[in-house]
């Protein structure tokens, strides 16, 4: 079978964008349902987590900005002395700064009181100097 169909330049550079353009939104689609890695190294929770350390936590289920401002919220709620919240919904994490020491099995228990029940679950807890 054959076809008179006549291709020109034109036709395969817009065909060649077009290709161009579904993979990339076959990269955007696959990367919204990817899951957050859980840190590879777990805080060993005897251990006491001081003032000015960094702490990231890893959270599983948030997808959107308003995600974030939820974490945010109950992070502020858990550990009234956190500075510096932030979240991302993006890498699936959010860091704030400890203005006082407190043990990492402390931490968890408060943040697992208020961001647990909003539907999210924490995969992990690491700290920085």
């Amino acid at each position: 079978m054959t076809s008179n169909i006549t291709v020109n330049q034109t036709d395969m550079i817009v065909l060649f964008i077009l290709g161009i353009l579904f993979i990339i939104g076959v990269r955007i689609l696959i990367s919204f349902f990817q899951k957050p890695v859980a840190p590879k190294d777990p805080q060993d929770m005897d251990s006491i987590c001081r003032s000015g350390d960094r702490i990231t936590v890893t959270i599983d289920g948030m997808m959107c900005g308003m995600c974030e401002i939820h974490i945010k919220d109950a992070i502020r709620k858990a550990i009234p002395d956190a500075k510096n919240v932030t979240a991302s919904h993006e890498s699936g994490n959010a860091n704030f700064t400890l203005s006082k020491s407190e043990s990492v099995s402390d931490l968890m228990a408060a943040l697992h009181e208020t961001i647990d029940p909003e539907g999210y679950r924490i995969l992990g807890l690491t700290t920085k100097n």
